[in-house]
């Protein structure tokens, strides 16, 4: 089994959005076996920000899926985009 990466962009609902608290929070967040690799919050347009989130796990059947959906359940977040997916 092989070790995969996956970097997602996640887009608020507005302008004031709390990237920082979300940052600390987000290994609490994702499931545990998957480790958060890296952030950077970048801005988007009209004072809009965005995180991009790098995270890394197992190539295991249905983890994909289950960091997608924790990550769709955040709060205050409008849209959850997969920018890309490879093995390491």
């Amino acid at each position: 089994m092989g070790t995969v990466a996956a970097t997602y962009t996640l887009m608020p609902e507005g302008t004031d959005f709390d990237f920082e608290s979300l940052v600390k929070e987000l290994a609490s967040i994702v499931p545990a076996q998957i480790r958060v690799a890296k952030t950077e919050v970048l801005p988007m347009a009209f004072g809009l920000m965005k995180l991009e989130a790098v995270f890394v796990m197992d190539d295991a059947s249905g983890l994909v899926d289950r960091l997608e959906e924790s990550l769709r359940a955040i709060p205050g977040i409008q849209n959850v985009e997969t920018e890309q997916v490879t093995l390491l």
